[in-house]
């Protein structure tokens, strides 16, 4: 039986889920197959079987054994991966040359798009995990002076510290400030094992509010605003609103700076590694 695991291997490199079943079945046969038989293993209907066979013959995967009836050899697995491998490789880099030029283009007509996002009153929805991700990561690129941010539950926060890791050390290599509410207490080792790549720089700041926090959002040079539409789910499992409306951006950091400032008795403050209560 094939491992789940291996056939999505070979579809992350560019086989369908049905090339690659195939192609993953004469490898462990150890032997060459008439269409027939692989129909049979494959649990495939024999005419699907012989286009799938096609395309990986067209690919380079399998070899057409002059016999009768027909057999299919499948090439070895190492010399299969590391021929995907590098189609993968050669697909990036042309693909990385057509950008170029389409980016030129672009640039030589005046009409090269800003990354900032400066009209006013854009709302935007933003679904799927992946695209919650980017459009995030490139919000934290681009600030220039200040990230505040109401995290609410430590999962939240720490899965969210964890995927940014990359983007948060080099906001703060530009002396970005960067803020972040939690609600609920972790253990200092937890602090310590998610920040350790910004936990002593004296920009970034963390502190754990006892009581519940109604919102999950990043507040951005005070310029924009990423809110989530769920305070219980991970950042990605919801859709999030982008916004560049001041209003909106105004009672955002209204909301963050009364939580910030609450008495000192309401939070944990983690500096470095010390503890204040």
């Amino acid at each position: 039986m094939l491992q789940v695991e291996d056939v999505q291997t070979l579809t992350g490199f560019g086989l369908t889920f049905l090339q690659s079943k195939v192609y993953l079945t004469l490898v462990k046969s150890g032997s060459s197959s008439t269409v027939k038989k692989i129909a049979e293993r494959t649990n495939m209907a024999r005419q699907e079987a012989q286009r799938v066979v096609g395309e990986l013959q067209s690919i380079g995967l399998v070899e057409k054994l002059l016999v009768n009836p027909t057999e299919f050899k499948p090439v070895p697995i190492s010399d299969g991966v590391r021929f995907l491998i590098n189609r993968r490789e050669n697909a990036s880099l042309e693909l990385q040359l057509k950008a170029n030029i389409l980016l030129r283009n672009f640039e030589s007509r005046g009409q090269e798009i800003k990354e900032k996002e400066t009209e006013p009153n854009q709302f935007i929805i933003i679904s799927g995990k992946e695209a919650i991700i980017r459009k995030s990561r490139m919000i934290v690129d681009r600030t220039e002076e200040s990230c505040n941010i109401i995290g609410g539950l430590w999962k939240n926060v720490g899965y969210s510290g964890s995927l940014f890791k990359e983007q948060t050390t080099q906001a703060l290599k530009r002396h970005v400030k960067i803020r972040i509410v939690a609600e609920k207490v972790p253990d200092i080792q937890a602090v310590q094992k998610t920040y350790e790549h910004c936990i002593e720089n004296p920009d970034f700041e963390i502190r754990f509010v006892s009581t519940s926090i109604s919102a999950m959002l990043g507040i951005y040079d005070r310029r924009e605003l990423l809110v989530n539409t769920s305070t219980e789910k991970r950042l990605g499992d919801s859709p999030m609103l982008w916004t560049n409306n001041p209003a909106l951006v105004a009672v955002a950091q209204t909301y963050f700076d009364k939580i910030w400032n609450q008495e000192a008795s309401l939070f944990n403050h983690y500096s470095g590694n010390v503890i204040i209560a």
